[in-house]
């Protein structure tokens, strides 16, 4: 014990040293862009069938349940013919992430260039992973923004170069040959697709196609080609053999025989894949749209939201309603002056997030409480999803019985019943200040109105809260139960004292810019 008291001080400066290590000059980056003509593809040749003649339309479709949401990422894999590009801020390697994974690799193994774009953040120890789908002569994988030290002072590495790695990238793209895509809040992982058994989100995506599409397109092929895409190989030097890889497709192939967990029907047919396609193109509606996306210099400290910006263009003409529904809900002070003045001009501002018991992150909520009261004066309705949400019950995996909780993991917006936008980006300061966000912006009534159709159901009594203020200015929560009947609650429904106590203390510490 001695003798290991003696190499502390020895092993903490390896650890710093570690922390403050650094990416090489050469990070061996290949530059490459999308499918350039994705009407010579079987998608883009399916779509242009029933596509009008202005070629600056996108086609657009809501997926709303989970597993559409699930079904297009997985059929649009197995149709591609040229690429598949895919951006993503987390992808877990449960049931989810194994099964669309093994949908992407088969592509790969037909000859499809996959290039697979992932945010480094929550990826600890997936490097041998990553860098064996690496070493397929059609999967090229980058990893955003990474921590230069890969072990055990990766921690460390993050904050001694805390101002540049605190800038992560947020954006959501499944894109096959530049001709069909998923945008959208959904990561990819059992509780974005209603699989898991502890708790699940609600979600919206779009599907868009033509115009859409090849924006999603140049937005990733941005990103793709910056300097912080980083790729794999660079980072992790580990050397794989023909063998490994065939060993991690059989492990994913393995994840089939699992497909009977899904709450949804996985079509692995290729006669049902275009079945489902045939029934997507015919919902299309064809308008138009454009995807915002921040720029890269984001990860400088520079450069401003580009949803925000976007947003405060259209604040001024906002004549009726405001609706919008966000995981994490931290206004901006400018956020609240806009509520008010909006109210105070006749329009109706309704907001939805999570309660205490559905929000996945106790710091995020301990940010948003300190606000409730602020936006309820200042005229919006404010709405919690319960955890024990009527509209969860798709969540029972396998048919159980248990009662799986609920959480919303929504970022859109609606702007007077006119006009949508389905993104990534939360109303928070991580995403006002400091992540990459994306959004479609859908520019139709009649999608818009779908969009609002859909939330809506998020509102109800049967899966929301009410908050308001009684006559003495004092937070209360309405619940509407089975029967009818209404009960008031004084404090956050269902979380224990300690629960609330953990959020409040949370609240007192300075990190509401981190949220």
């Amino acid at each position: 014990m001695k003798s290991l008291a003696l190499f502390r001080p020895f092993i903490l400066i390896l650890l710093l040293l570690g922390g403050c290590a650094s990416l090489p000059d050469d990070l061996e980056q290949v530059p490459s862009q999308g499918n350039s003509n994705p009407e010579q593809t079987f998608l883009g040749a399916f779509i242009a069938e029933k596509a009008p003649t202005d070629k600056t339309l996108s086609g657009v479709e809501l997926l709303s349940a989970s597993g559409e949401a699930f079904s297009s990422r997985f059929a649009i894999a197995g149709f591609a013919d040229k690429t598949l590009d895919i951006q993503y801020y987390l992808w877990k390697g449960d049931l989810a992430g194994q099964l669309l994974m093994w949908r992407v690799l088969e592509a790969a193994d037909r000859g499809v260039r996959v290039r697979f774009l992932i945010d480094d953040i929550y990826h600890s120890g997936r490097d041998d992973v990553y860098a064996l789908l690496d070493t397929h002569p059609h999967f090229e994988l980058r990893v955003f923004n990474p921590m230069a030290n890969r072990g055990l002072a990766r921690n460390l590495n993050f904050l001694a170069k805390k101002r540049q790695l605190n800038h992560r990238m947020h954006n959501k793209i499944f894109l096959a040959d530049n001709a069909v895509a998923v945008l959208g809040g959904r990561n990819i992982g059992n509780d974005y697709f209603g699989v898991d058994t502890q708790a699940n989100f609600f979600d919206l995506d779009v599907l868009t196609v033509g115009q859409g599409a090849r924006e999603a397109g140049a937005a990733f092929d941005e990103y793709w080609n910056s300097r912080y895409a980083v790729p794999i190989a660079t980072l992790h030097r580990q050397q794989y053999s023909a063998a490994d890889l065939q060993a991690l497709r059989q492990q994913l192939q393995e994840s089939l025989l699992e497909k009977g967990a899904l709450p949804f029907v996985l079509a692995l047919e290729a006669e049902e894949n275009l079945e489902n396609l045939k029934r997507w193109r015919e919902g299309l509606l064809w308008t138009r749209a454009q995807v915002v996306v921040d720029p890269l210099e984001r990860f400088e400290g520079q450069g401003e939201s580009a949803i925000v910006e976007f947003a405060s263009g259209q604040i001024e003409d906002i004549e009726s309603e405001f609706l919008a529904q966000s995981a994490y809900l931290i206004p901006s002070p400018q956020g609240l002056v806009f509520i008010k003045d909006k109210v105070d001009q006749g329009v109706r501002v309704r907001l939805m997030t999570n309660s205490l018991m559905s929000n996945n992150h106790l710091t995020a909520h301990s940010g948003y409480m300190k606000y409730r009261k602020a936006l309820l004066q200042a005229g919006a309705e404010l709405h919690e999803l319960r955890a024990d949400a009527a509209m969860r019950e798709h969540f029972k995996a396998n048919d159980d019985d248990e009662e799986i909780p609920a959480g919303i993991h929504t970022k859109s917006f609606v702007i007077d019943g006119n006009q949508a936008l389905i993104g990534s980006f939360n109303f928070d300061p991580r995403s006002r200040d400091l992540n990459s966000e994306i959004g479609l912006v859908i520019s139709d009534r009649a999608f818009a109105q779908k969009v609002v159709a859909e939330m809506n159901k998020y509102f109800d009594p049967q899966n929301s809260y009410r908050l308001y203020l009684n006559e003495n200015g004092k937070l209360r929560w309405e619940l509407q139960n089975p029967d009818g009947s209404i009960t008031i609650h004084k404090h956050d429904p269902g979380a224990s004292i300690w629960k609330r106590m953990g959020a409040r203390i949370l609240s007192w510490l300075p990190i509401e810019q981190e949220l």
